[in-house]
């Protein structure tokens, strides 16, 4: 590789590492706080060197990519594998668009090797760009996805021209990856999916195959093939009944359970739970056993897991066994009476196990289990609310997230007292008040409407998390249309339980232009918002601490606070309502008191929560809720 990308990769080690979340949970907020602020601007330098690097070095290269030399194709593709390795990324966007010029070199000189190693590369970029958005339920990325997968693999028409070895290996991994295009649960996905593993694994298991390309790890493709098909289970859960993927999933299923008791017995060992499940879940799909059966092998694992392990096995065990257990309760109405009381111990025992963790409590796998759990939460009136689940335990995952949410939760409730006190009328029509006067006698629960809203509207951002941290430089237009993706990421989330249900809206609102002209998602629409003043109060509350605040786009400076009221007050009428935008700047005085120390308080309350300390949260007109 050049100096430059030496010095590129270096750089965005050091975003990582600056921008990573606490192997503990700081004790003096204060000093984090010091400490966060020196990170973000170091980070900020950084982001403008690597910034100025690509387009001084890389970019006028990529622009005329054709009339590259050799050595600078070969370095091209070492800086791409050291981008994105195995799906551990450093820049992966970047790296999308370095295998997407090499595609574009290979074609026009007509290198048919390094045309297909690129299709493939570039093709397992998208799936993992295709990976971070799929929980907003978006796939933009799955038309391109096929394509190169395809192409790459129509190369096996060919094979008999194509002597380097390690090209026909991309090309049998190309024909099986066309699977992982096709991850809609529904019938139509689901027959092509099975189709795309059915043709793979009738090249792999021909042995005239093997003997032109001995040096091929064949078991190992046969293998991942088969894990592939087993994930059609998810075609079976979902209610898609076809005997032909029944009996495909039982036997790749079987085939993935034999292999690792095979290995296990050497070590005495039990095959991982991720496995062992599927092994079991094919058996009740398939029609083997029944679901009470079922139901009792999941309950039973679940008594005997080691609520000390935090291994990958342990949090597997421990946190996604509750979220699998609760998608069956929720698609059998029959046990959802009946198995109260296990999937209520069940969500009691994650709050635990989560907060007990030693030094990952925000970890990737963490978060990506505890929105899995969201994802499947079954909600008894009586028991845990997922309203207050999220707040307690998963919005916290992210401190600097959850403080930008914490103080625009304290700016909406000064806006909310404030129209209660002088102009009511401003939220007549919201949550059920018709009139000043029925606004003025409910003022506690507008309160709470803003507190929630506020702490709840960004949980989607979670799934976004690990790339976002990442970005160690200038945003390029691909990253910001994956990030928008996270109000829809949250809307998803809170759509499903009556306690959560009612913050709908909110989220989706609040990027959205109070004239309609701007901002996302398109789908919202003031009009049918039943509570369209809340959500333009909550939304000015967020914009303004996002001015001031941003733990997201950390290569832009902040605004000072006087600044941030200049932009207001433009904003006015336009992205914000004028209302809220006004009242905003008439509590100037309120909020550059609170800012002096509700930034270091929020931290603290973050850390609580992420200890546990909060035993007896005070009522939401204070700040907490209960859990």
């Amino acid at each position: 590789m050049r100096e430059y990308q030496e010095k590129y990769i270096e750089n965005l080690r050091r975003v990582l590492l600056l921008n990573a979340p606490p192997g503990e949970i700081p004790a003096d907020p204060a000093a984090y706080v010091k400490q966060r602020d020196e990170n973000v601007a170091e980070i900020r330098r950084i982001s403008e060197e690597n910034t100025a690097m690509l387009r001084q070095e890389l970019f006028p290269l990529l622009d005329n990519i054709v009339s590259a030399g050799e050595e600078d194709i070969s370095n091209l593709e070492d800086f791409a594998a050291q981008l994105l390795q195995r799906g551990t990324y450093l820049d992966l966007v970047l790296c999308y668009s370095l295998h997407n010029a090499l595609i574009t070199y290979a074609r026009h000189w007509e290198y048919q090797d390094l045309l297909i190693r690129e299709l493939y590369h570039c093709a397992m970029a998208l799936f993992y760009m295709q990976e971070i958005v799929r929980r907003a339920g978006q796939s933009p990325y799955r038309w391109k996805m096929s394509m190169m997968f395809g192409e790459a693999a129509s190369y096996i028409k060919q094979y008999d021209d194509i002597y380097d070895e390690e090209t026909r290996g991309y090309i049998h991994r190309a024909m099986g990856n066309l699977a992982l295009v096709y991850s809609e649960l529904n019938a139509q996905d689901g027959r092509r999916k099975m189709n795309a593993i059915r043709r793979s694994l009738q090249i792999l298991e021909d042995p005239v195959y093997h003997e032109k390309s001995p040096g091929l790890p064949w078991d190992l493709y046969l293998y991942k093939s088969h894990q592939e098909r087993t994930t059609g289970l998810g075609l079976l859960r979902a209610g898609i009944v076809d005997p032909q993927v029944q009996r495909e999933v039982m036997e790749s299923a079987e085939y993935v359970f034999d292999r690792l008791m095979e290995s296990c017995q050497t070590q005495s060992a039990k095959p991982a739970m991720r496995w062992r499940y599927a092994y079991e879940a094919a058996h009740y799909h398939c029609g083997v056993r029944p679901l009470s059966y079922f139901l009792g092998w999941m309950e039973q694992e679940y008594m005997e897991r080691d609520e000390q392990d935090y291994s990958s096995e342990g949090i597997y065990c421990n946190m996604f066994l509750p979220a699998l257990y609760a998608a069956y309760i929720e698609d059998h109405g029959e046990y959802r009476h009946k198995k109260k009381e296990v999937l209520s111990l069940m969500y009691r025992r994650l709050a635990v196990y989560v907060r007990k963790m030693p030094d990952n409590q925000i970890s990737e796998t963490t978060i990506n289990h505890l929105l899995a759990c969201l994802q499947t939460f079954v909600e008894y009136p009586d028991g845990i609310q997922e309203k207050d689940f999220i707040i307690n335990l998963v919005v916290c995952r992210n401190p600097d997230a959850f403080v930008t949410s914490r103080m625009s939760a304290e700016v909406a409730r000064m806006l909310v007292d404030r129209a209660v006190d002088s102009r009511p009328e401003a939220l007549a029509g919201a949550l059920g008040c018709a009139s000043p006067e029925e606004v003025s006698a409910h003022r506690e629960e507008f309160r709470r409407f803003a507190y929630e809203g506020c702490l709840l509207h960004n949980v989607g951002l979670l799934a976004f998390t690990n790339f976002v941290r990442r970005i160690g430089r200038s945003w390029l237009e691909e990253e910001e249309s994956m990030y928008r993706c996270h109000v829809e990421a949250t809307a998803s989330l809170l759509e499903r339980s009556e306690s959560t249900r009612p913050y709908v809206q909110a989220a989706l609102g609040h990027h959205r232009y109070y004239n309609g002209q701007g901002g996302y998602p398109q789908r919202y629409s003031r009009e049918e918002d039943p509570n369209a003043s809340m959500t333009d109060l909550v939304s000015a509350a967020i914009h303004l601490v996002r001015l001031i605040d941003n733990p997201v786009f950390l290569s832009s400076p902040p605004m000072t606070l006087d600044q941030a009221m200049v932009q207001i007050e433009k904003d006015a009428g336009v992205r914000l309502s004028p209302v809220w935008a006004h009242m905003l700047i008439a509590l100037e005085p309120e909020i550059r008191k609170y800012l002096k120390e509700g930034r270091v308080n929020a931290y603290e309350e973050a850390f609580e929560l992420l200890r546990g300390d909060i035993h007896n949260p005070q009522p939401p007109s204070e700040g907490k809720i209960r859990l």
